[in-house]
């Protein structure tokens, strides 16, 4: 769970442009802030990345992406599901700022952002309704779907953004009846 934490607060940072934060132009040392900070995200980058990647299971990722079928999804949600993370209730900002790291060019950022998402609605999550609603007032099943069809975006990003569709439509269903 700390190490989520941690992941979600490098790419909180990072998914901003930087620059309005730290303007380049030399710093004590002489050097530039700009390349401290390329430096420092690239760093934090490669952490994210471990991060989200300690939890794929190359074999259950690609019965995911050939199949998509329900026990394929269901082996890759049970592999990265995190049960504390049930727990933790977000406000809509937050699902928002989730849902547009999915739009990020960054992949790394998307799978970080689609890693999130899926925890917060794996279905048994104490705040399981309340962030689907959110989810689906936010516009994700969109952002979503764009996701898991792009080319550039990383086997986690696209596997994690079909489960949490998939899991959407279980919960509207669930509302409906």
């Amino acid at each position: 769970m700390a190490r989520l934490m941690a992941a979600l607060a490098l790419a909180y940072v990072f998914d901003q442009r930087t620059e309005e934060f730290a303007p380049g132009g030399p710093s004590s040392e002489g050097t530039s802030k700009t390349m401290n900070l390329d430096e420092i995200k690239k760093v934090a980058l490669k952490k994210i990345e471990a991060f989200v990647l300690s939890f794929s299971v190359p074999q259950n990722f690609a019965a995911a992406m050939v199949s998509s079928s329900p026990k394929a999804l269901g082996q890759v949600a049970e592999a990265v599901r995190i049960p504390e993370a049930g727990h933790l209730r977000c406000s809509a900002a937050e699902i928002g700022r989730f849902v547009a790291m999915l739009r990020n060019p960054s992949s790394i950022l998307k799978a970080c952002s689609a890693f999130a998402l899926l925890q917060f609605t794996i279905p048994g999550g104490r705040h399981t309704l309340h962030h689907t609603s959110l989810l689906q007032n936010a516009g994700a099943p969109r952002a979503l779907r764009a996701a898991a069809a792009a080319t550039t975006a990383p086997v986690e990003a696209k596997v994690f953004a079909k489960i949490i569709l998939r899991n959407l439509e279980h919960y509207h269903l669930e509302a409906l009846n």
